[in-house]
């Protein structure tokens, strides 16, 4: 991931990435005094935005990378910001853990959901939203193995929450479509935000990639991605 390099315009051109964090922000408490939270994979602030207004006894806003958290910061120094690996999540007995449009990074889904298990007290909740199956699929109906991601649809991941020990209260998925000029405005959106892993297309496979996209579709370019948030409880 490449998430360093684009700290500086990921607030900007983040703009699936705050419908979800918007759409999320419904389940939380409208009152958490009292409460103990962190935010993993917070980035630049926002669904952290929404968090701040609920005035929670303690609210740390976590990432590892260094210059989303330098963003984080500009943006509501009124927050507690550290940097933390997601993945692993040492730290101390928490009330409610939160992360926004970062779980479909997961490798290892289950260790890492136990890993925060762990990490709650007795009765202590998580609320995320994650992209799943079906998301970016005008190009990955043209090339499976577009994306290095491997896109999981919503019953495997309310599976992992279940093995990891987790309670879930209630699930609910969304699609939404973002248009742009053409197939290659959509990828280089998707680079702008710092999503990507290494090259899988040298540049003449690309160009006819991408070609080919354009050619199913009129005037403009629909990539369409699906959400899934969760609230879970450990029991």
């Amino acid at each position: 991931m490449r998430f360093n390099r684009k700290a500086s315009v990921y607030h900007e051109k983040a703009d699936i990435q705050k419908i979800s964090a918007d759409w999320c922000s419904e389940w939380i408490e409208r009152d958490c005094g009292g409460l103990r939270a962190i935010e993993l994979g917070a980035g630049t602030g926002l669904f952290t935005r929404h968090l701040a207004l609920r005035g929670f006894d303690s609210l740390l806003a976590t990432d590892k990378s260094k210059q989303m958290l330098e963003e984080g910061r500009k943006r509501l120094p009124m927050v507690e910001w550290a940097e933390l690996d997601a993945w692993g999540c040492e730290t101390a007995s928490i009330d409610r853990i939160y992360a926004s449009s970062l779980l479909q990074w997961a490798h290892d889904p289950v260790s890492v959901l136990k890993n925060w298990r762990n990490a709650l007290e007795l009765k202590g909740r998580v609320l995320v939203c994650l992209y799943i199956e079906g998301s970016l699929e005008e190009f990955v109906k043209e090339r499976p193995d577009f994306s290095a991601l491997q896109w999981r649809s919503e019953l495997e991941w309310l599976g992992f929450f279940r093995e990891a020990g987790f309670d879930v209260s209630r699930s609910e998925s969304r699609d939404d479509v973002i248009s742009y000029a053409s197939s290659r405005e959509a990828l280089r959106a998707i680079h702008d935000l710092g999503a990507i892993e290494e090259r899988r297309m040298s540049p003449g496979e690309l160009k006819r990639f991408l070609n080919d996209c354009d050619r199913r579709f009129e005037n403009r370019f629909g990539l369409s991605w699906k959400t899934l948030k969760i609230e879970c409880v450990n029991r």
